[in-house]
């Protein structure tokens, strides 16, 4: 299977953040699992995957979902980025590790 065109640059980040305090919300590592689903993954992959995100400090997000969708019906970012966003805003948190959310000001993407 060819590379994912940020696998190189994902391990730059990990090696750069994983002795560092690192925080993931429970939505995040369903959306994760879901696309290791779509780049057809198998079961063994998925489920190594899951184990070390859940080893990750995983804070509950569901109480943010309603403000999520929210905003998911009045801006132009979608569902996961909005609560991600929000989960990171109600909890003083200052940077992400993504290649997407660059439309909120207010986040600092790693490695950025």
């Amino acid at each position: 299977m060819e590379k994912n065109r940020f696998h190189e640059r994902s391990l730059e980040i990990w090696n750069d953040i994983k002795d560092k305090e690192i925080i993931i919300s429970e939505m995040t590592i369903y959306e994760t699992l879901t696309v290791l689903r779509k780049l057809k993954q198998n079961d063994e992959m998925v489920n190594e995957v899951y184990e070390k995100l859940t080893e990750i400090n995983v804070y509950e997000d569901v109480i943010y979902y309603d403000k999520a969708l929210k905003d998911t019906l009045i801006n132009n970012v979608g569902f996961f980025d909005n609560l991600s966003h929000i989960v990171m805003i109600n909890n003083d948190i200052e940077e992400i590790a993504s290649f997407d959310l660059d439309m909120f000001t207010d986040i600092k993407r790693i490695g950025q």
